[in-house]
C-alpha cells in the first residue's frame, strides 16, 4: 500500500506539471497502482533464491522460522520437552539481551529455538529431559564416551539444519553457542579417573562465537542451564549467578571473537536478570479455610486408625 500511493503520488506530480488529460492521467494511476503490487509480488517470490545465492537472512524468513506450530519445534516439543522448554527461555533471555544492545533481537530468538535441535537424535542422554525419579544414563558410561554423546549434538544439529535448509544465520548458531569450551563436568570426572585425560577430547568443537547475537545465545544457554541447579534461586543468587557466568566466558576467550564490548555485557546482564527473576518467581502458599483444615485433620486421623 504505501509503495503504491507513492507511485500515485509522483504520477500526479508528473502528469499534472504536464497538463495531461484526465483520461490519460486516470490509466497512468491504474498502472503505477498496480505495478506496485506486481513489485511486491515479485519481491516475495525472488526472496527465498536471493537469499540463498548470497547467504542472507530476512526477517520475513525469521519470522517463519519463529512460528511454534513448524514442524521441527512440534517435533522437540513432542520427543525432547526438557530441551524445547530450554530452547524457549533461552529465546526469552537472548531477545531481551540483543534489545538491550541493539543487536538483531528476532535473530537471537529464532537462533535460540533452533540451537539445540541435534538433541533429538538422543534426547534421553540430556539432564533436562531426563525424568526426576530415574538415573541419569551417563553414570553407565565413561567420561569419554558420555563427552562424544553430548558433543555429538553440534554435529547432528548441523546435519539437520542442512537438511531442513535453515538460514546459514542460524545453522552457525548450533556450534558457535558452546564455542570451544570444556565439558567441566565429564573432565573432572575423567581426572579422577585418570590424571593424565586430554583436556581437549572434552572440549567442544567450535568455533568461537563469531557475531554479537551468538555470543548472546551462548551466554543465555549458560546462565539459563545453570540456574536451574539453585536451590534457592532468590534474586540476590540470581544476579551473582549470571555475573558469574558472564565473567567465566571472557576469562576463557570465548568473547573474543564476536565483537561485544563491556558496556554490552553490562547491558546484557541487566537484560538477563528481570527474565529470570519472572521465571523463578514463586507464589505464596494459599490460605486454607478453618473448616476445609478441621475437616482435613480429622479425615488423616481417621485414616491412621
Amino acid at each position: 500500500m504505501t509503495i503504491a500511493l507513492a507511485n500515485l503520488a509522483a504520477i500526479l506530480a508528473w502528469d499534472l506539471a504536464r497538463v495531461t488529460s484526465t483520461q490519460a492521467l486516470m490509466g497512468d494511476a491504474m498502472w503505477g497502482g498496480a505495478s506496485a503490487f506486481v513489485s511486491v509480488a515479485l519481491a516475495f517470490l525472488l526472496l527465498p533464491p536471493v537469499e540463498h545465492l548470497f547467504g542472507l537472512t530476512s526477517d520475513i524468513t525469521l519470522l517463519e522460522l519463529s512460528d511454534l506450530n513448524r514442524p521441527l519445534l512440534k517435533r522437540l516439543q513432542l520427543e525432547a520437552p526438557g530441551t524445547y522448554h530450554h530452547s524457549m527461555v533461552v529465546g526469552s533471555l537472548a531477545e531481551a539481551a540483543a534489545e538491550a544492545i541493539g543487536a538483531n533481537s528476532l535473530l537471537a530468538r529464532v537462533s535460540a529455538y533452533y540451537h539445540d535441535i541435534g538433541k533429538l537424535s538422543k534426547p534421553e542422554y540430556y539432564a533436562e529431559n531426563e525424568p526426576a525419579s530415574s538415573r541419569s544414563r551417563h553414570d553407565k558410561l565413561a567420561p569419554s564416551m558420555s563427552a562424544l554423546v553430548v558433543k555429538s549434538h553440534i554435529h547432528e544439529g548441523k546435519d539437520l539444519a542442512r537438511k531442513m535448509r535453515l538460514p546459514r544465520a542460524v545453522q552457525d548458531a548450533i556450534p558457535e553457542h558452546h564455542g570451544t569450551m570444556v565439558m567441566a563436568f565429564f573432565y573432572h570426572k575423567a581426572l579422577e579417573l585418570d590424571p593424565a585425560a586430554r583436556r581437549e577430547d572434552y572440549c567442544y568443537p567450535g568455533p568461537k562465537p563469531r557475531s554479537k547475537e551468538n555470543a548472546i545465545l551462548m551466554l543465555a544457554d549458560g546462565v539459563e542451564g545453570a540456574s536451574r541447579a539453585l536451590a534457592q534461586p532468590t534474586p540476590s543468587r540470581i544476579r551473582g549467578l549470571v555475573s558469574r557466568i558472564i565473567d567465566e566466558r571472557v576469562q576463557q576467550g570465548q568473547l573474543d571473537e564476536c565483537g561485544l564490548t563491556f558496556q554490552d555485557l553490562a547491558r546484557i546482564r541487566e537484560a538477563f536478570f528481570p527474565v529470570l527473576t519472572a521465571i523463578f518467581h514463586v507464589r505464596k502458599p494459599y490460605p486454607v479455610m478453618p473448616r476445609a483444615r478441621s475437616r482435613s485433620d480429622a479425615d488423616f486421623r481417621r485414616e491412621s486408625s
